[in-house]
């Protein structure tokens, strides 16, 4: 097989690439390990508001479950009320209609299929079928990896001096869909001391809710994410904010490394592949439509010139998004002044106030 460009990676930001790349007449194949794109979801499902200047989704309402219009920050000492508005997403509708919408315009897509090498020298990637094992070859004059948060693809024959997806620091999170026992027009973001580095949600979806943790991992603690988590849902519970009956259950891992070398050559990466999601808050649903937009129209001028303009997609993605990543990845350091557990809400109230960015110390030098 041949094309144009190739992408790996069916999430919002793959297929933000494809659908770019589609509706500009360039042939393009998008691959996904996945049997559908967006199930099983692994993701909070918030977005901003804004994600409308890049997928309308006023064609696809059930994409969205519901609005919010806040943003709460409890930390135990005291809760804050922002302005937060954005939606909770239908985010297995959300994938799939952009995939979707890639499709109708043009693009393969090709599910249920493993990314397993990529020989550069012969622009060539090495795939394989779920279905059958059958091997898939298919060679390509661009390729971009959105293939999420780590990387388990081999590249063969690469430069030295290249590091692809350089993700090292993760937030590990697990989330149940359970019952929420009182409306809500909030997202609700809790700070405790026994969610290390971390914090808790618990995400409006009408009658139900995604409540989860993000815990990272480091050489500063040694507590468990299962009783973590199990802490977390009992507060919950005795607050009458979710009944905890579990629906659904997902974990993942959030990348929070901030913005990682984005091009090599002819390969662009994009969304959690390039490290975009905010070292802070985790959120990346936006940023990663956003990259995959970018890097389609690059590769259509770069196709349409005869020109290789990943560079000016590099220097394109690094002024929208190296300012805001490199500040929260500094105050991310506010969390490391001692051992996590043994801050006081007073200690931990402060430290929020100066590190979460809907408050105005973080903005601050």
């Amino acid at each position: 097989m041949k094309t144009d460009a190739l992408i790996i990676g069916a999430g919002p930001a793959g297929s933000a690439c494809a659908y770019e790349l589609s509706k500009r007449g360039i042939g393009n194949i998008l691959i996904e390990r996945k049997i559908k794109p967006g199930t099983p979801v692994q993701c909070a499902e918030f977005i901003p508001i804004n994600i409308n200047q890049y997928i309308d989704l006023t064609d696809k309402p059930e994409a969205i479950c519901q609005s919010v219009e806040y943003m709460e920050v409890d930390t135990e000492k005291k809760n804050y009320k922002f302005d937060g508005r954005g939606y909770i997403l239908n985010r297995e509708i959300f994938d799939y209609y952009i995939a979707m919408l890639a499709a109708a315009k043009g693009t393969e897509l090709i599910t249920n299929t493993f990314a397993q090498k990529v020989i550069e020298n012969e622009n060539k990637l090495i795939a394989r079928n779920k279905i059958g094992n059958n091997i898939i070859e298919i060679n390509y004059k661009y390729l971009v990896i959105a293939s999420g948060a780590k990387n388990f693809i081999d590249f063969i024959a690469q430069q030295s001096n290249t590091k692809y997806i350089c993700n090292n620091v993760y937030i590990h999170g697990m989330q149940i869909k359970t019952h929420l026992l009182k409306p809500s027009d909030s997202a609700m973001i809790y700070f405790r001391n026994y969610i290390p580095y971390g914090y808790g949600w618990v995400f409006p979806k009408l009658g139900f809710a995604n409540v989860g943790i993000g815990i990272e991992h480091n050489i500063h603690n040694n507590i468990n994410l299962m009783q973590s988590f199990a802490f977390f849902l009992s507060e919950m519970k005795e607050k009458g904010i979710i009944d905890g009956e579990i629906i659904s259950k997902t974990s993942g891992l959030i990348p929070i490394s901030a913005l990682n070398e984005t091009v090599c050559e002819n390969i662009a990466y994009c969304g959690d592949a390039a490290g975009l999601t905010h070292p802070i808050t985790g959120a990346g649903n936006l940023s990663a439509v956003i990259s995959g937009t970018l890097a389609g129209e690059f590769i259509y001028e770069s196709l349409k010139t005869g020109r290789n303009l990943l560079a000016d997609y590099k220097e394109e993605l690094f002024s929208i998004f190296y300012k805001p990543l490199l500040k929260a990845k500094t105050k991310r350091s506010n969390f490391y002044v001692k051992k996590y557990e043994q801050l006081s809400p007073e200690e931990l109230d402060c430290i929020v106030r100066q590190s979460w960015p809907s408050f105005t110390g973080y903005h601050s030098a």
